[in-house]
């Protein structure tokens, strides 16, 4: 139907129930029921608007953020055990660990070198490890950390004094420089890294 034979017909309508003898004030035409039916959907959608604006973020959303620094970042990952000459490749652009056997990747990870360029370059081998550290002059510490060369670690995103206790907003920056100079792993990486990649391999960073 068109929309003109449509508003002729309801037109029509209203007539014949006003000479019947209903109120005018009573009558309410289709078009009036569609307006009012316009008018509460825009307002339903105005409001979830306004509640995104002001940051109300589904729960379905703050997980999939989590997840991002919680999981290994690369896809599945590897048995170190079964490969030889292995190295490490750290890209200052791109914000990514590359594992490599014998100059071919094996496996990647998102990372977060340091700000303003704080991160060391050049080429180092990897030294001792630990389970966990705190330092109360930046009051953050960091889990499955191993040793690059001096104060310079690879290790988890940021946590407070404790062990295991997260901060999720320092881990939501995971994939750009955010560090004093180490190279912040999501938590599965880091306990990966930590286990698995052997003292004395080479690292580079460029």
């Amino acid at each position: 139907m068109t929309g003109l034979m449509w508003h002729a017909r309801t037109v029509e309508a209203d007539r014949a129930s006003v000479a019947a003898g209903a109120p005018v004030a009573e009558v309410e035409t289709a078009a009036d029921r569609t307006v009012d039916a316009d008018t509460a959907d825009t307002a339903r959608k105005s409001a979830k608007s306004t509640a995104l604006t002001r940051g109300k973020v589904p729960a379905v959303n703050q997980e999939l953020a989590r997840a991002r620094w919680t999981n290994p970042t690369g896809g599945a990952q590897p048995d170190l055990s079964r490969y030889r000459n292995l190295s490490i490749d750290v890209s200052l652009a791109k914000q990514r660990v590359y594992i490599k056997s014998n100059g071919e990747t094996i496996y990647s990870m998102i990372v977060s070198t340091g700000m303003n360029d704080t991160t060391p370059h050049g080429s180092f081998t990897i030294g001792v490890r630990g389970d966990h550290f705190y330092n109360p002059e930046e009051r953050m510490g960091a889990d499955y950390w191993v040793r690059i060369t001096g104060p310079y670690l690879f290790h988890s995103v940021p946590t407070n004094e404790n062990a295991g206790q997260y901060l999720p907003d320092e881990g939501d920056k995971l994939g750009r420089p955010a560090s004093h100079g180490c190279v912040r792993l999501s938590i599965a990486d880091a306990k990966w890294f930590y286990d698995q990649i052997p003292s004395g391999t080479p690292v580079t960073i460029a």
